[in-house]
């Protein structure tokens, strides 16, 4: 989109609306129940993808939330999260079947208002907000996966969501390029029948956003390409195609 976040089409009805609540909603018996037991956790927790068989691109991704949720729960019993852009928190099934159940976990989802609604009656385990008084806070692990990119101003976005770490700060999930400037795509996505203008990062912009925040990068996860090298271009007329990546940042030093 070349003209950006002025790109005003009525068409594009972004995340608050009924089909992604009933996208997410549909999802969620079937994402509890495939957790069940010993097998492989990779499963996409997007409500616009269908839950299907394990895969290593939603297995990786599940190791990399692994590994920032252990970090950031280590040698206590304890640990608190704000997931920001968490739907109906899915993300807390993944975190209360990776840890030892004796460590607690309190769980803060921030989503759209008709999201928070239905999470307020069928995930009572999880506390939801639809606005930013949950930043007024401190986390262990404040996280943002697949949601950073839907934000127009992301670099303030960012510096709040670094201001609620009170030790990691974990972007996944996250499109970037790695020659070209940040620039914005319309992004079309047919399973909740919605439409949303989102972010591709600069791979560097994003990281030096995150210095001026005073987060420094721990470890960076390749999850993998959107388009297979070989492959039409899924994001007609961009200068370069994006890959998807992780950052698991920790406050530095004062």
């Amino acid at each position: 989109m070349p003209e950006g976040w002025a790109r005003t089409d009525a068409g594009i009805r972004g995340w608050n609306v009924e089909s992604v609540l009933n996208a997410y909603r549909a999802k969620l018996p079937s994402f509890r129940e495939a957790l069940e037991g010993s097998g492989p956790i990779g499963l996409a927790t997007s409500a616009a993808v269908p839950l299907g068989e394990p895969n290593l691109f939603d297995q990786n991704t599940v190791l990399a939330f692994a590994y920032a949720l252990l970090l950031a729960s280590r040698n206590t019993g304890r640990v608190s999260v704000l997931d920001w852009g968490g739907g109906l928190g899915f993300h807390y099934y993944l975190s209360r079947a990776l840890l030892p159940d004796d460590v607690e976990i309190d769980y803060h989802c921030k989503d759209m208002p008709i999201i928070g609604r239905h999470g307020r009656e069928a995930v009572p385990e999880i506390t939801f907000w639809d606005d930013d008084k949950c930043l007024a806070d401190r986390y262990d692990l404040v996280f943002a996966s697949s949601s950073l990119q839907y934000t127009e101003a992301w670099t303030d976005l960012l510096t709040d969501l670094a201001r609620a770490s009170r030790r990691y700060l974990f972007l996944t999930r996250v499109p970037v390029v790695l020659h070209n400037a940040s620039f914005v795509i319309l992004q079309r996505i047919r399973p909740v029948e919605s439409e949303f203008l989102s972010w591709v990062f600069n791979r560097q912009e994003l990281l030096d956003s995150a210095d001026r925040a005073r987060m420094t990068l721990v470890r960076e996860f390749l999850l993998g390409r959107r388009v297979p090298p070989g492959y039409k271009p899924l994001v007609a007329g961009a200068p370069e195609q994006d890959e998807i990546r992780a950052y698991l940042f920790t406050r530095s030093p004062s």
